[in-house]
């Protein structure tokens, strides 16, 4: 049951934290705060979101390897939700890693043209990310659902 909380927390703290900078944080920043001090935000935002919501993958992962060993069981839909979850690492890890590095080193001198569509990106790729979690959470109802062998 520990494992299975921890699990469920990790991903509510990178779909919630993704979701949260997306549809909240960015439109606040864009309308309260001038080109300088917004890019200044935004820059601390993506480090420090980074690395929890990398970290927040790396527990789901941890976690997810023992929910198998623990139930023994890999039906056909648990290998679906598998490689989705190997695609949303890979796109997290691009986000934050990729574009996330080059939002911070570029933005280190303040506001520059190249940084929107780098945070246009990075914004994209988050609600990309962020749409692939749900169809992840719904997978894992619908194996809960079928009890834990899901299709065999």
């Amino acid at each position: 049951m520990l494992v299975l909380f921890l699990h469920v927390t990790a991903v509510i703290v990178a779909l919630g934290g993704s979701l949260f900078v997306t549809f909240t944080l960015t439109p606040i920043l864009v309308d309260e705060l001038e080109a300088p001090a917004r890019v200044q935000v935004s820059r601390r935002v993506t480090r420090r979101l980074g690395v929890i919501v990398l970290g927040a993958l790396a527990l789901l992962v941890f976690t997810g390897i023992l929910n198998v060993l623990f139930t023994g069981i890999l039906s056909s839909l648990l290998l679906i939700k598998l490689l989705l979850v190997a695609v949303v690492i890979a796109l997290a890890t691009y986000q934050y890693a990729n574009l996330g590095a080059r939002i911070w080193q570029l933005s280190a001198a303040g506001p520059r043209p190249e940084l929107a569509p780098l945070q246009k990106r990075f914004r994209r790729v988050g609600l990309t990310v962020g749409t692939l979690v749900l169809v992840i959470v719904y997978i894992s109802l619908l194996l809960t659902r079928a009890g834990a062998g899901g299709w065999r």
